[in-house]
């Protein structure tokens, strides 16, 4: 799943990486080395939740991270278990040595669930979503719970289809919202990954989806 969006994303971290005067999403996500702190294997836990039109009460599950092997150069073999039952999606050996690669997966789930409400365009998703990483980051400081206190940390949003000519395709994702909460004291880097799609005649909560960091162990 995540060799289908790597093309993209690292051509969007290249194009950021030309841009001086503009810091971007890819600059904070991908070239942050979000990853890197984590030098033993270790076991990251997420909460996730869905909810939104007709999601009564809001979907609750789980991810998993695991950072099972860490070779003396920084290389990491990372596994990914999520959710539960018939939904259970599991992903590795991811290799990995800065990036957290969570965020290929939940991106990538992302893209080919709107291809397959579309009937397609999967590669039209991805491309936009790849370009968004490219451009100045719409970005405010946040301070995040670790345990019983506080931590700092960025938030970061992207609107992959606002200003696109041809999202009139698919006039219900054009106002789309991509959420990105980073923090260096967080282990792996990603406090919170999240999408959230309004309903683009009255605004209303069509889905919401997030992912939230909520420990780590050994």
């Amino acid at each position: 799943m995540t060799r289908l969006f790597v093309p993209a994303l690292v051509a969007a971290f290249l194009a950021a990486s030309g841009l001086e005067a503009a810091e971007t999403v890819a600059d904070r996500v991908f070239g942050a080395g979000l990853l890197a702190g984590v030098t033993q294997p270790t076991r990251l836990h997420y909460s996730y939740e869905m909810s939104g039109q007709g999601i009564d009460p809001p979907l609750a599950s789980h991810v998993e991270l695991d950072v099972r092997e860490i070779a003396a150069d920084g290389a990491k073999a990372v596994y990914i278990d999520m959710f539960e039952g018939q939904d259970r999606r599991q992903f590795g050996p991811i290799a990995s040595r800065e990036q957290n690669p969570l965020v290929l997966v939940f991106l990538q789930r992302d893209v080919m669930q709107m291809a397959s409400l579309t009937g397609g365009a999967a590669m039209y998703f991805q491309q936009q979503i790849g370009r968004a990483f490219a451009n100045e980051a719409e970005s405010e400081p946040v301070e995040v719970a670790l345990g019983d206190r506080k931590v700092p940390g960025r938030r970061l949003v992207m609107r992959p289809f606002a200003n696109d000519p041809h999202i009139d395709r698919f006039p219900q994702f054009r106002d789309k919202v991509y959420e990105f909460v980073v923090a260096e004291d967080v282990p792996g880097g990603v406090y919170l990954l999240g999408s959230r799609t309004p309903d683009p005649n009255d605004g209303h909560l069509v889905l919401s989806e997030t992912v939230t960091f909520a420990g780590a162990e050994p």
